[in-house]
């Protein structure tokens, strides 16, 4: 659609052209009266607005060729030329724009082209825009969900296998690990092994929390084992 959009900018670029030209020659009369069609009065107005179709016609071609100008200067040329082909259109059926001959047709015709490539140019730079809003509205989106995923990523926890090899490298017994409903993980076994010597056995450490021979692993409560007669 854009493509389209500039070929359209690039048409109605060499139209505004040909009437910037046509309307600075506004003083060459018998030009005029060669495709008969009423001259300009005073010269002055009609050059300056010349100038300005002159100076539309670059921005349009100048919109043609940057991508980024494109919609925005469709936008407000086609603007430009509907209104102008309607005062066109409106001061030949109020009567009060004298034509004879050619230009009869001459005029109508241009004030049709005017108001016609004026109200596409204004639709397909409206489409445009809203559709470089949507992609970008997309793109947002898909880098922002895309950054949600690689968080996720590196927060994640390590895995049982890789914590096995971790521990064993370290010359510890890989303990099993239970996932939590946060999404931790928490140890089952929590007695510490000591390396394994040169005879291949594993040898447990104490645990602090382990009873010693010292102490009783009888239910029986202290005070009666020491006097069983009271």
């Amino acid at each position: 659609m854009k493509a389209m959009l500039r070929t359209v900018l690039f048409l109605n670029a060499a139209l505004n052209l040909a009437l910037g030209v046509l309307l600075i020659a506004s003083f060459w009369s018998s030009l005029y009266a060669a495709i008969e069609v009423p001259a300009p009065s005073p010269v002055l107005y009609a050059q300056a607005l010349g100038v300005a179709f002159i100076g539309v016609a670059w921005l349009q071609w100048h919109a043609t060729v940057n991508g980024q100008l494109t919609a925005t200067v469709a936008k407000v040329t086609g603007h430009i030329n509907w209104v102008t082909g309607a005062f066109v259109l409106g001061w030949l059926i109020s009567g009060q724009l004298a034509v004879t001959g050619g230009g009869k047709l001459l005029m109508p015709a241009l004030g049709a082209v005017l108001l016609v490539v004026g109200a596409i140019l204004v639709k397909l730079a409206s489409s445009v825009r809203t559709k470089e809003r949507v992609q970008a509205a997309q793109h947002a989106g898909g880098g922002a969900r895309g950054g949600a995923v690689s968080d996720t990523r590196r927060n994640a926890p390590y895995d049982d296998a890789d914590a096995r090899a971790l521990d064993e490298a370290r010359g510890t017994r890989a303990e099993p690990r239970m996932e939590t409903p946060g999404g931790g993980s928490t140890s089952v076994n929590t007695t510490p092994v000591a390396p394994a010597g040169s005879t291949g056995t594993v040898t447990p450490v104490p645990s602090a929390t382990a009873p010693t021979s010292n102490e009783s692993t009888s239910s029986v409560p202290h005070d009666a084992r020491q006097n069983p007669h009271s």
